[in-house]
């Protein structure tokens, strides 16, 4: 009696043990009607891995159940604690859409963006693993990761600080070193979204990730996919990876269906043009009028597929949320091709809970798609953009604008620039524009009451094929002003070998990035610049090519004919006629046949 308790005690406490290891994941999704008929669409995916010990050497044994095990070994070889990594395309129009979702938290910057925390002994050898680590990313990615080194890397100082819990839980070995990089000119495609489909359980299959179509995704107005991975320990120091992965898009509904009508683009026919009949209008005049509100979105239309299913691993049932205004929106799910009503409640949020195999197709419904929900004012508004025209030098123009009537932003400006853009601070000018009276006045850098407005800053400049300028600002808006910085730079030189392909369309200079902070120093929301286009003085990369050709040209027209010269002997017209009989081939046909018969008639006298 007394073994068989034993037993048992020791399978409840390895089951408690396993449950506590056990990882876990949870999907949603939310649809958010938006102004002129576009529709903003959120894939939320939240994993949880098994509890890890980076320190323990002991076992070397890893037990992965949903979290993905490609990725797992990676942040483990390079001692990376945290890892952040964007791929965005197109770019976000505040004035339509409001705020970026998730206050930009998960919103990155055109083109490729990844900054990763790395626990190690010294900088030099952290150096090593953020190589190791960008070059790893690469090939799981399919993006040009690899070309990321320390020339176009920087180690933020107030912005993209880390998020984890387990810098203040769990006392480290070594020291943490943040390191950031992007790359504005890599394209964003299908080939990106499939090893991100491939890091979830479902793999695509079922689930919500069953709807996602690179096809569909990348045909949208802006799109956003993160992946974040943060290391989080709880009150026993029993840590473990947090990684969430999301996609965001804006599609415009009316485009997507007209492409669905008319996949090639031909102009509208006349009977079908909303023409303003207060106005002239025949078929060769029309005064067109803004789109039409009734309008019926429905997700296969939208995405080229259902849901298939309820996703098996998840811990939490599959959501499906719609957010609209209810008493013009009707927004229906159809399960397995049955309508049901969404249940909308003051309390709850209005959503469907996805169970079992059955598939699952949203429809939203209104004749009024230009009353949505109240779009969220972004607590700032920042735009850049390069001055000059000079092939040696310009300058770059940074505005910002606090939309607030009555508190003040408190921001951190964060910007890197290549090597080959050579920054003068001290040309650094901030012109401060009251927004009510139109009153405007300019505060040199060098003035002292700057610092009302800039209390702190950070630069490190550029060394020539060595590192990028790095620049963070700590900035003070008041309410209702505007702010625009404004310096100058110079063009360096580049070597024949360092232009890119298309070296005439410019040199793409990364994002901005801006973190709106609180009186508490918490991140509040977070926003990208868009990126900007340097031309630099670029040689005629055509003129070698045709030296080469009228080089090669000349020398096989004088090789012909000093090679006819040498080898060719020159008579006289009689000598050749000569010669031409003496070789013409019937004579050497003849002379072939007598000496084969003068061989037999050898053998026959023999």
């Amino acid at each position: 009696m007394l073994r068989n308790w034993g037993f048992w005690l020791i399978v409840s406490q390895f089951s408690l043990v396993f449950c506590n290891q056990k990882g876990s994941f949870k999907e949603r999704l939310d649809f958010t009607p938006l102004p002129k008929n576009n529709l903003l669409a959120s894939f939320n995916f939240e994993i949880k891995s098994d509890t890890v010990n980076w320190y323990d050497t002991s076992s070397t044994y890893s037990h992965y159940t949903v979290f993905p095990k490609s990725l797992g070994p990676i942040l483990e070889d390079t001692k990376t604690r945290e890892l952040h990594l964007r791929f965005s395309q197109g770019w976000w129009d505040s004035e339509l859409w409001g705020s970026l979702p998730q206050n930009g938290s998960q919103s990155g910057g055109t083109g490729v963006e990844v900054w990763a925390v790395i626990e190690a002994d010294n900088k030099t050898e952290a150096e090593g693993e953020w190589i190791h680590l960008v070059n790893s990313l690469s090939g799981l990615f399919c993006a040009s990761l690899n070309f990321i080194d320390n020339v176009i890397t920087t180690n933020p100082v107030y912005s993209l600080q880390p998020t984890s819990n387990f810098i203040n839980e769990l006392p480290t070995e070594g020291d943490l070193f943040l390191f950031r990089s992007a790359l504005p000119r890599e394209p964003v495609c299908t080939e990106n979204l499939t090893p991100f489909l491939d890091l979830l359980p479902s793999k695509g299959k079922n689930g919500l990730s069953s709807l996602l179509n690179g096809h569909k995704v990348y045909d949208s107005q802006w799109n956003s996919m993160s992946i974040d991975v943060e290391t989080n320990c709880d009150d026993e120091l029993n840590c473990h990876y947090d990684l969430k992965q999301n996609i965001h898009m804006i599609v415009n509904t009316k485009r997507v269906l007209s492409k669905l009508r008319d996949p090639l683009p031909v102009p509208t026919p006349g009977n079908e043009l909303r023409c303003d009949r207060t106005k002239k209008h025949d078929a060769y005049y029309c005064f067109p009028l803004v789109d039409s509100t009734d309008i019926k979105i429905d997700m296969r239309e939208i995405f080229g597929n259902i849901i298939n299913g309820e996703n098996t691993v998840t811990t939490e049932k599959s959501r499906v949320c719609a957010h609209t205004v209810p008493e013009v929106w009707k927004v229906l799910a159809k399960v397995n091709d049955y309508d049901s009503v969404f249940a909308y409640s003051e309390v709850q949020e209005p959503c469907y809970e996805i169970s079992g195999t059955d598939t699952l197709n949203i429809e939203l419904k209104t004749d009024r798609s230009d009353i949505t929900l109240p779009l969220k004012e972004p607590p700032l508004v920042v735009s850049r953009s390069l001055t000059g025209y000079s092939q040696d030098s310009g300058g770059l123009r940074i505005d910002f604008r606090n939309p607030s009537d009555s508190e003040e932003v408190n921001f951190v400006y964060y910007q890197s620039t290549p090597w080959y853009m050579k920054t003068y601070l001290h040309t650094l000018k901030m012109t401060l524009t009251n927004n009510t009276s139109g009153e405007s006045f300019v505060i040199p850098i060098t003035d002292r009451s700057i610092v009302s407005y800039l209390p702190e800053f950070y630069y490190e400049p550029m060394i020539d094929r060595v590192r990028p300028s790095h620049l963070e600002l700590k900035l003070v808006l008041p309410p209702n002003f505007s702010m625009r910085l404004a310096y100058k730079f110079d063009k360096l030189m580049l070597k024949y070998a360092e232009y890119p392909p298309d070296a005439n369309h410019g040199f793409e200079i990364e994002p901005a990035i801006v973190t709106v902070v609180d009186k508490f120093n918490k991140v509040i929301y977070e926003a990208r610049t868009t990126p900007a286009l340097l031309t630099l003085p670029t040689p005629d990369f055509s003129m070698p090519y045709n030296v080469i050709i009228l080089t090669s040209t000349v020398m096989a027209l004088a090789f012909g004919g000093i090679f006819n010269l040498i080898v060719k002997r020159v008579v006289t017209e009689e000598q050749a006629e000569y010669y031409y009989q003496q070789n013409s081939p019937k004579l050497r046909l003849r002379r072939l046949i007598a000496r084969i018969s003068a061989k037999f008639q050898k053998k026959k006298a023999d």
